[in-house]
């Protein structure tokens, strides 16, 4: 709005057609001027660092979702419970499973497997003495 003020404050003060197109080019500037900043990306998440960085027993899902977002799938087998996240998908499909124990630590994890590697969630850290569930 006040460039449309000054463009006509500017243009009842100069008679004649040099006046307007002064009267334009002045208006052109400002206008130039006025543009915002274009804005940043942010940086992106080094996901398969977050993901290496996981120890069983200690992790919990808060640091998880924290690091990774929302989980793709969360869900029971049999009675545990297992999040999953797809992690990459170029030519390859990567993703993580974890199994939770019932204070919601990673107790297993499977990363980055081909699929035709079965796995079998097990509790390790209550096999290494060093967790319970």
């Amino acid at each position: 709005m006040f460039m449309i003020d000054a463009a006509r404050r500017i243009q009842a003060s100069m008679r004649g057609k040099a006046g307007i197109a002064l009267a334009s080019l002045v208006l052109a500037a400002a206008s130039g001027c006025a543009r915002a900043a274009p804005a940043t990306a942010p940086a992106p998440v080094d996901r398969g660092g977050a993901v290496r960085a996981i120890a069983l027993c200690t992790t919990t899902e808060a640091q998880l979702r924290a690091a990774l977002g929302e989980p793709t799938r969360d869900g029971l087998f049999r009675r545990e419970r297992i999040l999953s996240w797809i992690i990459d998908e170029d030519d390859v499909v990567r993703y993580l499973a974890v199994m939770l124990d019932a204070r919601g630590v990673v107790v297993d994890l499977v990363w980055d497997i081909p699929t035709e590697i079965p796995w079998t969630p097990a509790n390790q850290c209550a096999a290494a003495g060093r967790g319970t569930s």
